[in-house]
C-alpha cells in the first residue's frame, strides 16, 4: 500500500478520520505504510515512508524518505502490520524531524490524535505530533518504548538524482512524476487554512502530557 492511499483511508470515514482542522493547519505530515512489528520476548518494529513539510505559502514540499525503528521488551508474541500517520502541529517538530532524526515521546511530545473529520475544538495544538494508526494482524503484550524517525538520505539522493529537485525543497519542474502524483493526492485533503498569528502554535513544548503511543 502506498502513502497516498494510506492518507486517503485516514480521511475517508467522517467519524474516524483525522480532523480536517488538524490537517489544514499541519506544518508537516509523515506517512508510513506497513510498519512491521513482531517478536518473541524481544520485539522490534520497522517501516519506511515519506515526510512532507508545509511552506510559508501553504503548499507542500517535495517528499523525503524516512524510516521508523523501535524496540520493546516484555511478554510479547506475534506479528502485526500497521499504517501510521504522524501530523506535525508546529514548526519546532518539523525542524527537529528535518534535521535528521528524533524519537517520539522523547525529542517530540506525541499524543494519540482526536478522531472525526468535522470535529472542531478538539484539536488543542499543545502537542508537537499527533499520532494515528491502523493495525492488521495479531500482537499481544507489547511494551512500546518509543520510536525513532530518521531521514533516509541515501534513498533521497537516489530518487532525486539528476532531477534538479531535492527532498523537502520546493516543488519544481524537476520534481519526479511519482512525487507529483503523491502531492496531487495530498493537497485537496490538507488544503491549508490561514492561521492568525495570535493562535499560531508556538515552537516550544507545552504542558500537555507527552505519551509513548502503542502502535495498535
Amino acid at each position: 500500500m502506498d502513502a497516498a492511499t494510506v492518507l486517503q483511508q485516514f480521511t475517508a470515514n467522517d467519524d474516524e478520520a483525522i480532523p480536517a482542522e488538524l490537517l489544514q493547519r499541519a506544518r508537516g505530515i509523515a506517512i508510513i505504510p506497513n510498519v512491521l512489528r513482531g517478536g518473541f520476548i524481544f520485539g522490534g518494529r520497522r517501516g519506511r515512508g515519506v515526510l512532507i513539510v508545509r511552506s510559508e505559502r501553504g503548499d507542500w514540499s517535495n517528499p523525503s524518505f524516512i524510516t521508523l525503528t523501535g524496540g520493546s521488551i516484555g511478554g510479547q508474541i506475534g506479528m502485526e502490520s500497521t499504517d501510521l500517520v504522524l501530523v506535525f502541529a508546529n514548526d519546532n517538530a518539523v525542524k527537529n524531524m528535518s534535521s535528521g532524526k528524533f524519537t517520539l515521546g522523547g525529542d517530540a511530545s506525541a499524543v494519540a490524535g482526536p478522531l472525526g473529520r468535522h470535529v472542531t475544538g478538539a484539536v488543542t495544538f499543545k502537542a508537537e505530533v499527533y499520532v494515528y494508526s491502523r493495525s492488521r494482524g495479531l500482537f499481544a503484550g507489547a511494551s512500546f518504548e518509543g520510536a525513532r524517525l530518521s531521514i533516509d538520505d541515501d534513498a533521497d539522493a537516489a530518487f532525486y538524482a539528476g532531477s534538479g529537485a531535492h527532498a523537502l525543497g520546493e516543488q519544481s519542474d524537476g520534481t519526479p512524476a511519482s512525487a507529483r502524483r503523491f502531492l496531487l493526492t495530498v493537497e485537496p485533503l490538507t488544503a491549508a487554512l490561514p492561521v492568525p498569528e495570535s493562535v499560531r502554535p508556538k515552537d516550544t513544548k507545552t504542558e500537555e502530557e507527552a505519551q509513548t503511543f502503542p502502535l495498535e
